[in-house]
C-alpha cells in the first residue's frame, strides 16, 4: 500500500513511547478520527507494540482498529535509555519499527511521545537526511500575544556553524507557511542584541547568508525580550539557546496562568465578575496558550516525517500531534524543503 494516494495518507504510531503509552496512543487515534480529520483525507494507522498492551486497547476502540495494522514488538526504548544505547540494543522497538515503517514506504511520517533523543538517533540513522540538509533540527509552534511563531532548532544541535543556522531559516520558511499559513514568513535570528555586531560567529555569519538570500523574507536579529510581541514567524537559534527559551517561556506561561486562575477565582465575587464580563475573553487567551494543541514537534530535514509528542502527552495532545503529521505530509513539506535549498544552493 502506497503511503499517500488520493490522499489516504498512512501513519506509523510508536504505541509505547511516553509517560501514559499504550492508552494515550489509542485513545488519540480515536479522537484524531472522531474530531481532526480533515474533509477528503482518509488516515490509515501502522500501530507498534506490545500485543498484550495494545491489543485489548484495539479491541475497545473499533473505529482504530478497523483503520489500522497491529504489528508486535517485543521491545521498547524507555524514558532513560541513551541516544547510543538505544539505537545499538532496541533492535526490536517500537519505536524502530514504526521508523523503519516510513523507510520501507509502508507508511510516510512516524509519531512517538518517547524518548526525544532516540527518537532523532534512531530516525537519523534509518531514514537520513534530506539531500544537501547538512543536519535535521527540531521545530515547533509557539504562542504570542497576537499570533504563532515557529521555533527551532529545539535541541537537536547543541553547537550550530554558520551554515547550519542558514539551513534552519530555510527549512523554518517552508515550514511556516504550512503550519502557519503565512505567504512570506518573516524570519529572524535570535540574539543578545539586534545590532548587526552582536552575538557570536556563527550567528554573525548566518546573518550575513541570509541577508544575501532573496527568497527569505529575513528581519535580521531579535531579542528574546522581544519574541512575544509576535513581531516575527520565524526565529532560529542553536539548539541549546533554543531548548532553554523554550522551556523558559513555557514555565513561565505556566506560572502566569496559575496565578491568574487562582487570584481570579479566589473569591465568590472575582469568579461572578470573571463569570460575566471576562470568561469569554480568558478562555480565548487560555485556548491560545494551550499545550495540548501544540503537542507535536516536527525533525525538519530527515527523509520522512518525523513527530514528536510531549512524553505527558495525554489523548487530546497525540491527537494533534497525528494532525500535525498528517498536515506535514500532505502539504509536500519535505518535497518544498528539498527545492527550496537546491535552488538557494
Amino acid at each position: 500500500m502506497l503511503p499517500t494516494v488520493n490522499n489516504n495518507i498512512a501513519i506509523a504510531l510508536d504505541a509505547m513511547g511516553g509517560d501514559f503509552a499504550p492508552l494515550s496512543v489509542i485513545q488519540g487515534a480515536s479522537f484524531f478520527l472522531d474530531n481532526l480529520v480533515d474533509p477528503g483525507i482518509k488516515v490509515f494507522f501502522h500501530i507498534y507494540g506490545d500485543q498484550k498492551e495494545v491489543s485489548p486497547l484495539l479491541s475497545k476502540y473499533k473505529k482504530v482498529s478497523n483503520d489500522s495494522e497491529f504489528n508486535h514488538c517485543s521491545d521498547n526504548v524507555l524514558a532513560n535509555d541513551k541516544p547510543s544505547f538505544a539505537l545499538r540494543y532496541r533492535k526490536d522497538s517500537s519505536m524502530k519499527a514504526a521508523i523503519e515503517a516510513v523507510k520501507e514506504g509502508k507508511a510516510s511520517g512516524i509519531v512517538s511521545s518517547g524518548n526525544t533523543g532516540a527518537l532523532m538517533a534512531i530516525s537519523r540513522f534509518v531514514l537520513g537526511t534530506l539531500s544537501n540538509i547538512y543536519r535535521p533540527a527540531i521545530v515547533s509552534v509557539c504562542p504570542t500575544k497576537t499570533k504563532s511563531f515557529a521555533l527551532l532548532d529545539l535541541g537537536a544541535n547543541v553547537d550550530c556553524n554558520a551554515d547550519s543556522l542558514f539551513q534552519f531559516a530555510l527549512m523554518g520558511s517552508i515550514f511556516a507557511k504550512i503550519a502557519l499559513k503565512v505567504d512570506n514568513p518573516e524570519v529572524a535570528l535570535l540574539n543578545i542584541g539586534t545590532e548587526e555586531v552582536k552575538g557570536n560567529d556563527s550567528v554573525r555569519g548566518a546573518f550575513e547568508l541570509l541577508k544575501n538570500t532573496p527568497s527569505i523574507s529575513f528581519k535580521g536579529y531579535v531579542e528574546a525580550s522581544e519574541f512575544l510581541e509576535g513581531n516575527v514567524d520565524v526565529i532560529v537559534a542553536d539548539g541549546f539557546v533554543g531548548n532553554v527559551m523554550l522551556k523558559t517561556a513555557e514555565a513561565t506561561a505556566s506560572t502566569f496562568i496559575n496565578l491568574i486562575k487562582q487570584e481570579v477565582f479566589n473569591s465568590w465575587t472575582a469568579k461572578m465578575l470573571v463569570g460575566v464580563l471576562l470568561k469569554p475573553k480568558l478562555n480565548k487567551a487560555l485556548v491560545r496558550f494551550n499545550p495540548k494543541i501544540r503537542s507535536g514537534a516536527m525533525f525538519l530535514g530527515l527523509n520522512g516525517i518525523v513527530i514528536k509528542s510531549h512524553g505527558n502527552s495525554d489523548a487530546i495532545s497525540f491527537a494533534h500531534a497525528i494532525k500535525f503529521a498528517v498536515n506535514a505530509i500532505s502539504k509536500n513539506l519535505n518535497q518544498k524543503i528539498i527545492s527550496e535549498v537546491s535552488h538557494v544552493e
